[in-house]
């Protein structure tokens, strides 16, 4: 009977770790959205939260470095989480590619800014401190944004 008792206690001692751990890490790391480009514009309007679209591709290099660099930061982590809904846009899928036709662009990493109505605010090419991108991103989260009109739709 004890053994079953200290399997029992031993059991959810463990569970109970893992849930800490759990919270620590997502506390600590950028939470990505995990659903579709449209869910993802919803949600936005639901929770009254503006976007942060992330460019990437798998070959970029750079794009690691803003992962492990700048998305690392605890402090950073943690007000975009807060403040922000975050979606990863790989470039190398036919989804990505079309949603990076829709903001035009041309570098990457870039980070496209949105607001709650799912308008363009700003954006951020390369690699940058996380210091410094929560400053930009604090400055522009209550910006009103605009429609984005890409230099194809202008010339046709």
């Amino acid at each position: 009977m004890k053994l079953k008792v200290l399997g029992f206690l031993g059991i959810a001692l463990i569970v109970l770790a893992s849930y800490k751990n759990e919270k620590k890490l997502e506390l600590n790391e950028v939470k990505f959205y995990d659903g579709s480009y449209d869910e993802l514009l919803r949600e936005s309007r639901k929770q009254k939260k503006p976007i942060i679209l992330e460019f990437w591709a798998t070959w970029c290099i750079p794009c690691r470095k803003l992962e492990n660099e700048t998305f690392a930061n605890p402090d950073f982590a943690a007000y975009i989480n807060k403040n922000f809904l975050v979606y990863k846009v790989n470039i190398d899928t036919f989804d990505g590619m079309e949603i990076a036709d829709r903001y035009n662009i041309d570098a990457y990493p870039t980070l496209v800014q949105l607001d709650i109505k799912n308008k363009y605010v700003n954006r951020y090419k390369g690699v940058f401190p996380a210091y410094y991108l929560k400053k930009e991103l604090e400055k522009n989260k209550s910006r009103t944004g605009k429609d984005f009109i890409t230099s194809d739709a202008v010339n046709n």
